[in-house]
């Protein structure tokens, strides 16, 4: 007797689920990366840029102040120092903070500035004073305005990053979504053709294959051949055991038919207790082969207080005879029945 399934899972959905939530997790880390380059590719430049401003206003606050005798100007000093102080730190720790191709002329101006910050700190003259005070402005502002420009170009870089990342998100969130739409519609399609509590095809689906099946048949005259077949005492074994073992009962003989029909094979629950296969391409004497085998697998593993589960079946093979598929289901029903009638549990061939 097969064990009662406890849990039944549906692998449609915790795919559809899965990709869900990689589309969320590419969106939420499309977002992290934006934010924190940029913030990278900004910060530090902006910093830069601000200190060399400073510089640039510093030296022309120190020089003023220096030549009118002003104290102040050793607070500037110290100040000033403290800018070249951070700057050179920041350029140690972050080495790549200066493009490869920007980073002589960066140094050269940036060493510039400072050669004319120490001699301005050096002189006491006053027209020597001036004269490198203009010196360090102009040598500072050329600076700022060259990381100023050295920020924009990454930018531009960062944005044209950023726009190939936002091409290869979408197409991947296109193609997820593609893949959603197509595990739902074939869910969708598939629980229209399956019968729900064994699984099989149902009728609608039957009805399709076997129409299919007649008109390849009086195109090529490519044979083939059915089983209908009835749960013998189906409704003893509802009204003794319970109708969720009488479901038991359908389910396992549906699994025994799965496992004993070919992959060209068609199993479907016709209704009730009866089902229907369909074989393609094949005559009334295999068909009976593989009816038997099907009946003795049934009779041997579904078995209830020590009283097998038997079935009765009629089969046929379709011939010019017939002129509608009613006409040959109804020959086979008919088969179904005289097995039914002459003690069950067998085989009649039409």
């Amino acid at each position: 007797m097969f064990k009662k399934n406890k849990i039944l899972s549906s692998f449609t959905s915790t795919i559809i689920l899965f990709f869900l939530f990689v589309m969320l997790f590419i969106v939420i880390i499309n977002q992290i990366f934006i934010q924190e380059e940029l913030k990278k590719y900004t910060q530090l430049d902006t910093i830069l840029i601000n200190k060399f401003g400073q510089i640039r206003g510093g030296i022309q606050r120190y020089t003023k102040l220096k030549i009118i005798y002003d104290n102040r100007y050793l607070k500037v000093n110290k100040e000033i120092n403290n800018y070249f102080n951070t700057i050179n730190n920041y350029l140690t720790i972050h080495p790549n903070i200066i493009p490869y191709d920007d980073i002589i002329k960066f140094y050269d101006l940036f060493n510039d500035v400072q050669i004319l910050w120490s001699q301005i700190q050096k002189t006491d003259d006053k027209y020597q004073l001036i004269f490198l005070s203009e010196k360090a402005w102009e040598k500072s502002n050329e600076l700022t305005c060259f990381m100023t420009k050295i920020a924009k170009n990454k930018i531009k870089r960062f944005e044209h990053i950023i726009y190939i990342f936002s091409i290869i998100t979408i197409i991947v969130i296109l193609l997820i979504i593609i893949i959603v739409y197509f595990l739902v519609r074939t869910g969708l399609e598939k629980s229209t053709i399956t019968d729900p509590l064994t699984k099989l095809y149902n009728r609608l689906f039957f009805n399709n294959q076997i129409l299919y099946l007649k008109n390849r048949y009086d195109r090529t005259k490519k044979p083939f051949s059915a089983m209908l077949l009835d749960i013998d005492n189906f409704k003893k074994i509802n009204d003794t055991y319970g109708h969720h073992i009488g479901d038991e009962v359908l389910k396992n003989v549906a699994k025994i038919i799965k496992n004993s029909i070919r992959k060209t094979d068609i199993a479907c629950r016709y209704g009730g207790e009866e089902f229907i296969i369909l074989f393609p391409d094949t005559n009334k004497q295999k068909a009976i082969e593989i009816s038997e085998r099907i009946r003795k697998e049934i009779e041997k593993k579904i078995i209830y207080d020590d009283k097998p589960v038997t079935i009765s079946a009629g089969v046929g093979e379709f011939n010019n005879s017939y002129k509608t598929i009613h006409h040959f289901i109804h020959d086979i029903d008919e088969a179904l029945y005289t097995a039914k009638r002459t003690g069950k549990n067998k085989i009649i061939p039409v």
